[in-house]
Formats: C-alpha cells, sequence, structure tokens
C-alpha cells in the first residue's frame, strides 16, 4: 500500500510525538537513561522510586499485565524502613494508552523472592531463597488471595540468591528452576508430593516439577547460580548464569537433559580446580554458548535474537547464534548500554513487542530504596517478532531422538557415545538413563564387554551411572558405584580413568585412596591425570579444597612429590610444573640443587621455569648458575640462558662468555638471539597478506626445543600459557600440541581477530575524560567500585565504575598483530616445530 504525502507527515509526526512523550516521561523523572546502541529501539521509563524500589523479576499474566517483584529482604541494612517481606505489584493500562500508567500492590509475602512466572489458570508461579510457590487471584480482586507450595529447600544456608530461582514453563508443561550453588552445604529439596531431590557440593542444578508441586527432577547440574531461564519456540532451554570467583565469563548455556556443565562448589569456589570445568574441558561436561558479561540475570528471545541482561556490566547484550553441531555458539552485541547506575535484572516481553525490563539502579547489594521500570520500543511503531530463532538442525534432531525416542535401540546409543558431539553424547547418555537401558548393561564390569568398547563409550557409560546416582540416589547401590569406579581407574585411557576419579572424589570414597596414589606409578601419566590424582589425594585427605586459586594441602603434596628422588623424573617435573610460582617450597636454591643432582631433560625444564617466572634476585643468580654449570645438559643451559633475556644486562659478562666460540654453539645462538644479531640482515619476507608463502616458509626446518625458549623469551608469555607457566590473556597453548597446523598457527598471527573464543573476548572500555584502554575482564564482583583488566601486555589495570563512559566486547582479537615481524625467520620455524608438536 502506498501512503499519500499527507498520511506519511501524520505518521511522521505521530511517530515524533511517540518520541517526544516518551522522552519527557523519563526527563519528568528527573534521571538519565541508558543509551541505545541499537536505532531502532527507543526507551522511556515507566516507574521509578520511590513508588518502586529494588525490584527483580518480572513476567506478564494472561491478561497482559506486567507483575514485578519488589525486593525488601535481599541484605536489608539495619534500620531498613521498609517493608519486612517481599512485593509483588500489578502495572496495567488503565486508559487503553498502551502505557502501563497503574501500580497496585499483587502479592506480599516470602524472602529473598527472585523469580516468577505465569502458571495456567490464573496461578502465578514465584521462586524465593527457600521456597517455590504459586499464588493466586481468586475473586478477581487483583490481589493473590491463594497460596500454595510446590516446593521447599531445606538448609542452613541462607545467602539471598545462590538458592532457588529462574523459573520457567516448558513447552512440555513442566515448571522449571534453578538452585544454586548453596555455598556446597547439603540440602534437601522436598516437592508437595513427597518427592525429594538431595545433594550438596555438586554446584547448582536445575529441575522441574508439574504445576501442583508433584514428580519433582534434576534435569542438569554443574552451574553456578542460574538465575535466567527460558525456552525458544524451537523448545530448547537456555540459560545465564553467575561464574565462580575466577572464571570469567559468565556463561549463556543450552541446557540438555542430564548435562553436566563442569562446576563443583565441593571443589572451591573459584572453579579453578583440576576436577572441573567451565567451557566443556573435562570429560562428560558441555561447553557454553557464548561468554556473556557480568552477573547476567534474564535472557528470553526477541527476533532473531537472544537478549540477556547483565547486572554487573550495565547492560543489555543480544546473541545471534550459530550452529555448532548439536548446540550452538553466538557472539556478544550490545543493545543497551549504561553507566554505573544502570543495573537491569528481570526482563519481559509483551503482547505489543515492547520489551520490560526492571533495574536494580545501584551496584550495592543490599536493598537501597531505588528502583526502575523501563520499557523499550520499536521507533517505527512496528511489533517486532516475537522468536524467530533457527528451527533444529538435523544435529539437534539426532540428539533430541537419541535422548527420547523409545525405539532406538542400545547399540545406536552406545554408538553415539564415540561422537565428536559433546551433545550428541550426552543425549546417548541422557537416553541410556531415561529409557532404561543402562540398567542392563551395568550388571557386571568384568562379565561385560566393555574393555572392547572405545575410551570415550566408556566415559559414558560411567557420565551416565554417574548421572543416575546423582538423580535417584537409591538406583545405584554403593557396591554397584565401587565396582564400576574401580573398573574406570584400572583403564588404560586417561580419560577414562580421570572420569571414574571425579566420581570417586566426589563422593569422598577415601576406601580408593591408595588405589587413587598407585595411578602416579604409571608410565606415560598425561598432566591432566597427574593434576587430577593429586588433587583426589588432597580433597580425599583433608574433606574439602581450598575456596581460592591456591590450594595448600595441594601444594604441599606436590611439593613433597617434587623433591622425593624416588619418584619418576618425569612426575616430578610435572609436580614442579603444577606448584605456582608463588609457592614457597621449593626455594630457588632447592631447584638449583635438583637440576645439578638430575639431569633429566624434562625436570630440568620445569625447574628453569619456576625459576624464570619468580624474577627474583635469587631465582635469577640461580638461572645464571645453571646456564653456566658445564654438568648440566646443553638444552637446559640454554633454557636458562634464555630466561635472563628480561636482565640481560645485570648478566652481561656472563652472556658474553656463552657467546665464546668454546662454548656448545646453542647456547652461542642463543645469546644472538638475546641481542638480536641472528636476523638483522634478513630479506625478502612475504606479504603479510600471503598466508601460503608465510606457511612454506615457516612449517620445515624448525627446532621444537629453540622455539620453547622463542615462547618463553619473546611476547608469547606475555600472553599465553603453556604446560602451566605464562599469562593467562589468551588461550593455553599447549592444547595445540598434535592439533595445529603450521598454516593455522600461521593464520593466528597474522590475523589474530578471525576466530576468538568466549573466554576471550576483550572489551574496549571509554573513560570519561576520554581514554580509551582495552583488555580481558578479569575475576571481579559486579558490586565494586572498579573494574578489572589484563592488557594485551599480561599487565593488569583497573578502572573505576565512576570514571567509565562506555563498555563494550570488541571482536577485534586483543592480540596484537606484526608478531611475526619481532622475531627472526628461524626463531618462527622453531616456535611453529614447538608449538604443533613436531619431534625435536
Amino acid at each position: 500500500m502506498r501512503l499519500t504525502a499527507t498520511a506519511c507527515r501524520l505518521l511522521l509526526f505521530a511517530m515524533t510525538l511517540a518520541v517526544v512523550n516518551a522522552n519527557v516521561r523519563t526527563a519528568t523523572w528527573g534521571i538519565e537513561p541508558p543509551r541505545i546502541l541499537d536505532p531502532n529501539w527507543q526507551i522511556e521509563l515507566i516507574r521509578a522510586e520511590p513508588d518502586l524500589v529494588t525490584p527483580v523479576g518480572c513476567c506478564f499474566d494472561a491478561k497482559n499485565r506486567l507483575l514485578v517483584i519488589e525486593s525488601h529482604t535481599h541484605f536489608p541494612p539495619d534500620g531498613y524502613e521498609g517493608p519486612k517481606q517481599d512485593r509483588i505489584h500489578l502495572f496495567d493500562d488503565s486508559d487503553g494508552d498502551g502505557v502501563l500508567d497503574r501500580q497496585r500492590l499483587f502479592y506480599e509475602g516470602g524472602t529473598a523472592t527472585m523469580g516468577i512466572c505465569l502458571l495456567e489458570d490464573g496461578w502465578i508461579a514465584v521462586a524465593s531463597r527457600s521456597e517455590v510457590v504459586r499464588i493466586r487471584d481468586s475473586d478477581a480482586d487483583d490481589k493473590a488471595d491463594q497460596h500454595e507450595l510446590l516446593a521447599s529447600l531445606k538448609t542452613k544456608q541462607t545467602y539471598p540468591h545462590n538458592g532457588l530461582t529462574g523459573l520457567v514453563v516448558g513447552p512440555d508443561q513442566w515448571l522449571y528452576f534453578g538452585l544454586g550453588e548453596n555455598m556446597g552445604d547439603p540440602y534437601e529439596l522436598v516437592a508437595a508430593d513427597g518427592s525429594v531431590q538431595v545433594g550438596g557440593g555438586e554446584g547448582g542444578n536445575i529441575f522441574r516439577c508439574r504445576f501442583d508441586g508433584s514428580q519433582l527432577q534434576r534435569r542438569a547440574t554443574g552451574l553456578w547460580n542460574p538465575f535466567g531461564l527460558h525456552f525458544d519456540e524451537a523448545d530448547r532451554l537456555w540459560m545465564v548464569g553467575n561464574d565462580p570467583d575466577a572464571m570469567p565469563p559468565c556463561r549463556l548455556l543450552q541446557i540438555v537433559t542430564a548435562g553436566d556443565y563442569g562446576f563443583q562448589f565441593r571443589f572451591g569456589r573459584a572453579g579453578t580446580h583440576p576436577l572441573q570445568s567451565w567451557n566443556g574441558e573435562f570429560p562428560g561436561t558441555l561447553p557454553m554458548v557464548a561468554g556473556t558479561g557480568e552477573a547476567p540475570c534474564a535472557v528470553i528471545t526477541v527476533g532473531d535474537r537472544l537478549w540477556v541482561t547483565s547486572w554487573g556490566d550495565n547492560r543489555i547484550e543480544t546473541y545471534k547464534l550459530s550452529p555448532q553441531g548439536a548446540s550452538w555458539t553466538s557472539q556478544t552485541t550490545v543493545a543497551l548500554q549504561g553507566g554505573a547506575n544502570f543495573r537491569p535484572v528481570g526482563m519481559a516481553l509483551a503482547k505489543d513487542g515492547s520489551i520490560y525490563f526492571t533495574d536494580w539502579v545501584d551496584r550495592s547489594y543490599p536493598v537501597h530504596r531505588k528502583g526502575r521500570l523501563w520499557r523499550l520500543s520499536r521507533v517505527d511503531g512496528s511489533t517486532p517478532i516475537m522468536g524467530n530463532l533457527p528451527e533444529r538442525n538435523p544435529a539437534e534432531l539426532e540428539a533430541q531422538k537419541l535422548e527420547s525416542d523409545s525405539s532406538v535401540s542400545i547399540a545406536t546409543r552406545i554408538d553415539a557415545l564415540q561422537s565428536e558431539d559433546p551433545f550428541i553424547r550426552q543425549a546417548a547418555v541422557a537416553g541410556l538413563v531415561q529409557s532404561g537401558q543402562l540398567s542392563s548393561l551395568v550388571q557386571d564390569p568384568d562379565s561385560s564387554n566393555w574393555k572392547a568398547r572405545s575410551s570415550w563409550q566408556k566415559v559414558g557409560l560411567l557420565t551416565a551411572l554417574r548421572w543416575q546416582e546423582l538423580a535417584t540416589p537409591d538406583s545405584v547401590p554403593a557396591s554397584t558405584r565401587q565396582q564400576w569406579i574401580e573398573w574406570g581407574l584400572a583403564d588404560e585411557a586417561q580419560e577414562v580413568v580421570i572420569t571414574a576419579l571425579r566420581w570417586a572424589t566426589e563422593r569422598r570414597m577415601d576406601g580408593l585412596l591408595e588405589t587413587v596414589r598407585g595411578l602416579l606409578e604409571r608410565p606415560s601419566l598425561s598432566p591432566r591425570t597427574f593434576a587430577g590424582v593429586m588433587a583426589s589425594i588432597a580433597y580425599l585427605q583433608s574433606g574439602s579444597a581450598a575456596g581460592g586459586r591456591r590450594d595448600p594441602e595441594r601444594e604441599r603434596l606436590l611439593y613433597e612429590h617434587a623433591m622425593d628422588e624416588h619418584h619418576s623424573a618425569s612426575t616430578r617435573a610435572l609436580a614442579i610444573r603444577m606448584l605456582p610460582s608463588e609457592a614457597e617450597r621449593p626455594t630457588s636454591q632447592e631447584l638449583l640443587d635438583w637440576a645439578t643432582k638430575n639431569t633429566d631433560r624434562q625436570l630440568g625444564i620445569e625447574i628453569v621455569r619456576i625459576l624464570a617466572q619468580r624474577t627474583d634476585g635469587d631465582s635469577l643468580d640461580a638461572l645464571a648458575k645453571i646456564a653456566s654449570n658445564d654438568a648440566i645438559p646443553i638444552p637446559t643451559r640454554a633454557d636458562a640462558t634464555a630466561a635472563l633475556a628480561p636482565n640481560a644486562g645485570q648478566y652481561a659478562s656472563l652472556l658474553n662468555r656463552l657467546s665464546l666460540p668454546r662454548e656448545p654453539k646453542e647456547l652461542q645462538d642463543e645469546v644472538k638471539r638475546l641481542s638480536r644479531q641472528s636476523w638483522s640482515r634478513e630479506q625478502g619476507r612475504p606479504a603479510h597478506a600471503d598466508l601460503d608463502a608465510w606457511e612454506s616458509l615457516v612449517a620445515q626446518g624448525g627446532d621444537a626445543e629453540a622455539g620453547r625458549r622463542v615462547f618463553f623469551r619473546a611476547t608469547c608469555a606475555n600472553c599465553h600459557a603453556y604446560q602451566g607457566r605464562g599469562a593467562t590473556t589468551g588461550p593455553d597453548l599447549s592444547t595445540l600440541s598434535g592439533q595445529m597446523t603450521a598454516r593455522r598457527l600461521m593464520e593466528s598471527i597474522l590475523q589474530p581477530s578471525k576466530e576468538i573464543g568466549p573466554l576471550y573476548v576483550p572489551w574496549r572500555v571509554v573513560t570519561v575524560d576520554g581514554r580509551t584502554l582495552t583488555g580481558l575482564k578479569l575475576d571481579a564482583p559486579g558490586v565494586g567500585d572498579s573494574v578489572r583488566f589484563q592488557g594485551a601486555d599480561g599487565l593488569v589495570f583497573e578502572i573505576p565504575l565512576e570514571e567509565i563512559e562506555q563498555q563494550e566486547p570488541v571482536q577485534q582479537s586483543i592480540m596484537p598483530t606484526g608478531l611475526e615481524e619481532i622475531v627472526s625467520l628461524q626463531e618462527l620455524r622453531d616456535l611453529t616445530a614447538f608449538l604443533i608438536g613436531q619431534k625435536p
């Protein structure tokens, strides 16, 4: 239809008037709105303090009226003048102009209320710290007069926002809700019909029950605090949740049946324990879809994207999905960015396509008598598509069938356990458990044919058994658990061993302590398995893990293993590798003595690396003595020489001596590299964009031992770790060995922004005085006065919140370009040989 000129002018006038009215309403409150970064949207303020304070969750009822939780019990300060219980306010449009202009009290009750959602027949589900209830207005007076308990959390913990939360109704007509990490304390979750789930220490979980509080079931585990839950139109369940102390970013997850997402509070709240993971690194755990901003609270579908509120980063983010096997991946786009006093929490989509969201306002956790309710609507007045995410792809349909189709055979599910796709493997695990097929597979490990199966099939079997015990404890007798854990620990495949090891450790099976210790005597023990074994021994002996990054009990065991000459040099080296450089023992003198007494190459590598990372005077002197000691193997001496690079002036006389012709050529070459003498006359470097030429130039002729020294001497270790040493600004490059090609490595150096993993998305910060800084956001809660970042140089910087004008994720890698220009071509060849795993 073609509009007349008059009609166009009228339409333009109406749109302008709508924007003006919205701005007038916002200005009336005297409140600066957050900045909209998508020009298709406009914002208006619907309500503010004192009419609405500290709002959290919100939802629309069947009459398109908005229900908003007003918190009064989340850390109330002394002398707090507000109500003693939480409230739920009802907002509706009294005059039909599309504005929710009328506010009434709908319900009062509950402590630390977090979640709310619409059920059926007028019922509203509400989650507080210790209860899930349903309430209803039965007499049409717009006040809830019916109240029924659906589930009760019995635990000694009372911390406000790590209990029950995150309500959503599934397409299967079940009520789904989350339970946070609960400080790792034991709990009983008791439903209205008496069905019970028990736990403690396993991290956050997703549960479901019927609308009347019957048939309580566990659906997923390994979370932190699952604040926001959402089903899209393709029946996928999405979740956003917090991150543990030392493991940013927070996560956007696709929740699947029986999924384990890696975190366990019992192994320390930092999230860095060897027996837990954050992005699917551990066998049997699942990865994230994307990293989110700090403290995400709600997730909904708007058009073709998921929208997420980030309380800690003062923003609303959007995610457009890309397929990744039977799941999805995405990157962050910012739709709305506020300042330090913008704290979005709950979010709900109205029938007209507008988005309402609550704003906690202040960065402090205690209730503070401030609060906002905002509305986002389309500038052109159109109604956006309510939900237009992709339909389930073929891999998802395969996973769906493996999980729930009763016609799928045991053999098909067992075959699927060795899929390269973790979500296909997980679907097979869920299918074996839910169908009852698992029971026929686990009668007796000695008489089964599982010994002939692949390692990933064995991992799948153990994962399924472990889940069944967690979800239905009485269904797996202790004797059956012990049989299968011992079977897994005896396996040759280390991924099977570590899967069994985690199960034994979390169940505190200290009767297996000697069996676990015996694993240390295995030849060719992988670093991950060694770390898991030491962490398991520490936990089984002490009964707990430290809450932070460092665990004194584990460090003690590592030191004792490293100093014991009866252990193999290879495992002593692994123990040194896993000791933090800050550890008081071993001392620099002890490390020097070990290097002198034992000439094992791997032991020498780890001794030099920990000394180099310490950088104190005693450690530098120890490195100099290693470099000058003719009795120590030449490669280890060369490592020590390279490690002196940052302090070359201080040790100039030693380096001059090592450059003399009488010294081994390897040492001479290393000294030349320190002074950049080896490539001052190099000619004919390829153009930066000529990837083929670079690949041809560096793929052959490298020395992996020399490449190790390049890695730690050049800028690589400023951003990347390798086998436990280095910075964490970028990915741990030890995971690339044997999987990376020369071409792929050069591509990552020449084109670092082509692919950025969710853990390494950098943030650009613009300050109020015009400075622009870029870095990775570090572990720090959103309640502090500043935000911490790590720059490309590996250094940490901190910016006060009041000085931040804008912050946003960027799709340009923090890894600088031009790194190929700061080393010689031979050093590039050596570095390539080292990182892709070529034999020396």
